[in-house]
């Protein structure tokens, strides 16, 4: 199968953001082996977007996914496949990595439950 890359209505910072916000409320949903360390490294990747780190997130993302991580890979992806449009900066990895990735990103997501007041 192959990915049509198009253009969207909204511009691509905004798609980004949206799409850390999604990974960010799911990151505890997708519960990887060791969480504690998992999440810990995970908010450190959200950190550095926010702070606007974008290799250091790239380099965060891409490892947390090569460990296993699908909401990582989704975000990896993400930023591999439009990262120089976003960021400015080339966001590398091998043909292994993206059929990791993709493999990862693929699996079902939980759903996400809405806390009165967040």
């Amino acid at each position: 199968m192959k990915l049509q890359l198009t253009s969207s209505m909204f511009p691509p910072h905004a798609v980004a953001i949206l799409l850390l916000c999604a990974a960010a409320a799911t990151a505890t949903a997708t519960a990887p082996i060791n969480v504690a360390s998992s999440d810990a490294a995970f908010n450190r990747a959200m950190d550095q977007h926010k702070q606007g780190h974008w290799s250091d997130t790239y380099r965060r993302f891409s490892e947390l996914a090569d460990e296993g991580d699908p909401e990582a890979a989704r975000i990896a992806l993400l930023m591999f496949r439009h990262g120089s449009k976003m960021y400015g900066g080339d966001c590398g990895a091998s043909q292994a990595q993206i059929h990791q990735w993709t493999k990862l990103a693929l699996q079902p997501m939980d759903p996400v439950e809405l806390v009165p007041g967040d």
